[in-house]
C-alpha cells in the first residue's frame, strides 16, 4: 500500500491543514475577544436608553444572549466556527437592517437620530468586512449584494418624496458602502488569485523535491536539509541504509514488487524515526536518515532499531528483506561531502561484513 508520510518542502513550512488551523484559531480568538469587549457596552447602551428607545429595549436583550451564547461556542471548540461565523453574521445583518428601518420608518424625523443612522450603516460595512473573513469570495458577494439591496431599497422608498437633505445624505451612505463592498471583493479575488499562484508553486516545489515512488523527500531536497543541519554547527546523527540485495528481489519477483518493498521500506523506517527527524530517499534503494541524535551510543541505537525494524517487518507476499546501515556522527567541519563519505564507508563495511548489520564510521 503506498505510504503517504506528513513531508514538508521545508522544516519551517507548514501543510496546507496546519495552515487552515492556525488561521481558524487566530479568527476564533479575535472573535472573542471582540465578542467579551462588546458585550459590556452593548449592556451599558441597553441600561441607558431603554427607557426612551423601544428597539433598543426590545432588541438589545436578545443581543446580550446571543453575545453570551456566541462567547460560549467560541471557547468550546468542538462547535464548528463556520456555523458560529453565519449564524453570528445572520443574526446581527438582521438586527440592524431592523434598527435601520425602525429609524426610517417609526421615528417621526430621522434628521433627529441621523446619528444613529450613521452608526448602523458603519455596522453594515463591519459586517462586509466580516463576511469577507468568514465565507468565500462568491457567498461573500452574495451577502453584500442582499444588504446593498435591502439598505438601498427601504431607504429609497423612505426618502423618495422624503426630505432632499436627507435623501441626498442616505445615497451618500449608500455610495460608502458600495465602494467598500468594491473594494472588498478586488481585494478578496486579488487574494484567491495569489493562493491559487502560491498553491501551485508550493505544489511544484513538492514534486521536486519529492520522490515519486516512496513520496519521501528525494536527494535534493536531503541535500538542502542536510546543508542546513550542518550550518546550525551542532552534532546530528546521518544514517545511509541500505535494502540488501534487491536487484535479487526485482529478478525474482518483478519490478513492481520490488516497488512496493521500497515503499514499504519507508513506512517501516518512518515509524521507528521521531517527528523532528528527517527521512529520504537518498537513490535506487538507498534510505538517508538525519536525526537529532548529538551521541556515538544513541546514534548507534537508533541504527540498530532501524535494522531490526526490518528485519522483523512484515513485507508484502512475505518476502524476507533485511537493510544495512552506515553511522556516523557530524563534526563542526564537516562539508556535505565529508559526512557523507563516511556514512558511506560505514555502509560499504557494513555490506562487506555480511550485511544486515550496522557499521559505524567514527568521525
Amino acid at each position: 500500500m503506498p505510504f503517504d508520510p506528513p513531508f514538508l518542502p521545508h522544516p519551517s513550512s507548514e501543510t496546507p491543514l496546519e495552515i487552515t488551523q492556525h488561521w481558524e484559531s487566530r479568527r476564533r480568538n479575535f472573535y472573542l475577544i471582540a465578542s467579551l469587549a462588546g458585550l459590556p457596552s452593548i449592556l451599558a447602551v441597553w441600561l441607558q436608553h431603554r427607557a426612551d428607545n423601544p428597539f433598543i429595549a426590545l432588541a438589545y436583550p436578545f443581543l446580550i444572549l446571543a453575545g453570551i451564547f456566541w462567547s460560549a461556542a467560541l471557547l468550546w471548540k468542538r462547535i464548528p466556527l463556520a456555523w458560529i461565523e453565519r449564524s453570528v453574521l445572520t443574526a446581527v445583518s438582521l438586527l440592524f437592517l431592523g434598527k435601520l428601518i425602525y429609524l426610517w420608518f417609526l421615528v417621526p424625523d430621522p434628521a433627529h437620530v441621523w446619528n444613529e443612522v450613521e452608526a448602523v450603516y458603519w455596522v453594515i460595512a463591519i459586517l462586509l468586512i466580516i463576511s469577507h473573513i468568514a465565507l468565500d469570495r462568491r457567498a461573500a458577494l452574495g451577502f453584500s449584494i442582499a444588504l446593498l439591496l435591502l439598505t438601498t431599497l427601504s431607504g429609497a422608498w423612505r426618502f423618495w418624496h422624503g426630505p432632499a437633505t436627507l435623501g441626498v445624505e442616505f445615497i451618500r451612505l449608500e455610495v460608502r458602502l458600495v465602494a467598500i463592498s468594491f473594494l472588498l471583493f478586488v481585494l478578496a479575488r486579488t487574494k484567491d488569485d495569489f493562493s491559487r499562484t502560491l498553491a501551485a508553486a508550493n505544489q511544484m516545489h513538492q514534486i521536486a523535491h519529492t520522490d515519486s515512488l516512496t513520496h519521501l523527500p528525494n536527494r535534493r531536497e536531503l541535500t538542502q536539509r542536510l546543508e542546513d543541519y550542518l550550518a546550525r554547527r551542532r552534532p546530528f546523527t546521518i544514517i545511509l541504509a541500505d535494502v540488501d540485495r534487491f536487484k535479487l528481489i526485482n529478478d525474482t519477483f518483478g519490478h513492481e514488487i520490488g516497488d512496493i518493498i521500497l515503499r514499504e521500506v519507508g513506512e517501516c523506517l518512518q515509524r521507528q524515526i521521531r517527528a523532528e527527524d528527517v527521512l529520504g530517499r537518498w537513490g535506487g534503494e538507498e534510505f538517508l536518515i538525519l536525526a537529532t541524535e548529538e551521541e556515538a551510543q544513541s546514534a548507534l541505537h537508533l541504527a540498530q532499531r532501524l535494522c531490526e525494524a526490518i528485519e522483523t517487518y512484515g513485507f508484502d507476499q512475505n518476502i524476507p528483506v533485511t537493510a544495512s546501515f552506515g553511522v556516523t556522527l557530524s563534526r563542526e567541519h564537516d562539508t556535505l561531502v565529508s559526512v557523507i563519505k563516511r556514512a558511506d564507508l560505514a555502509l560499504y563495511r557494513a555490506k562487506n561484513n555480511g550485511r544486515n548489520r550496522v557499521e559505524w564510521e567514527a568521525p
